[in-house]
């Protein structure tokens, strides 16, 4: 079991990596995708960046690849963590 302390400010506790469960999140307002382990809220800890540029343009011509590529990442997570539930079929 891994234990993980943070310094996020104004959030208090730890998390555990082996029970808890990764998700993508996508901030069009920031042109911003994050990785987050999600427990009592989400704790980002990696940013998926799919432009070299620091320009809002490139990141929302790629924001859409960025969260499809998180999406994957924490779909892979969880399924080897055992957690890992399939969405709904879409109609």
């Amino acid at each position: 079991m891994a234990e993980i302390n943070h310094l996020i400010e104004f959030v208090t506790g730890s998390f555990n990596t082996d029970t808890g469960k990764l998700i993508c999140v996508k901030s069009p307002k920031y042109g911003r995708v994050e990785l987050c382990f999600a427990e009592d809220m989400n704790i980002p800890f990696a940013q998926i960046k799919l432009h070299t540029r620091d320009r809002a343009v490139d990141a929302d011509a790629v924001l859409n690849d960025a969260y499809t590529l998180g999406q994957e990442i924490a779909r892979r997570w969880n399924f080897c963590a055992g957690m890992y539930t399939p969405a709904p079929p879409q109609s």
